[in-house]
């Protein structure tokens, strides 16, 4: 038998009874999370199934903010590695921690710019464009004939 402390314990027999972890099996999940095990080997190391250990960081708290800890712990241990790396010379260290902890990006982002379609109309003699113009002032447009190179259009 061994004297170590139980990570969950089953209420009742088989693999169907509900688990409960207990503070060790929390504080394992902490570790194992921030040692860099991913979610399918600390439910193994737990003596459960991946899908259990799903359904318990939905249902309880404690097990989601355990593993939480962990990987906000891996992450801080990885950010302070590449740091150091960056501080050494690590250029492409550097350029990573840049733009995941600091949000750079490379580049201006690029302006949303609005489509201005203009509608030009077909090809027309002078008169005829004139005509068309008048057609629309009287229609209630704002359009109205402006002169061309400084002549009075007929009114």
């Amino acid at each position: 038998m061994s004297n170590a402390p139980a990570l969950i314990t089953r209420a009742g027999r088989g693999k169907t009874a509900p688990i409960t972890v207990t503070p060790a099996g929390l504080a394992a999940i902490e570790a194992l999370a921030a040692a860099g095990n991913d979610q399918r080997s600390i439910a193994k190391a737990l003596g459960m199934d991946r899908k259990t250990m799903t359904d318990m960081r939905r249902r309880v708290p404690e097990v989601d903010e355990a593993f939480e800890r962990g990987l906000a712990a891996l992450g801080d241990e990885l950010t302070h590695l590449l740091l150091s790396q960056a501080r050494n010379g690590n250029v492409v260290a550097a350029i990573y921690l840049t733009k995941a902890r600091l949000g750079w990006r490379e580049g201006d982002a690029p302006e949303a710019r609005a489509n201005i379609t203009i509608n030009l109309p077909d090809s027309q003699t002078p008169e005829a464009y004139l005509r068309a113009i008048r057609v629309a002032g009287e229609g209630g447009s704002c359009l109205s004939p402006l002169p061309v190179g400084g002549e009075a259009l007929p009114g």
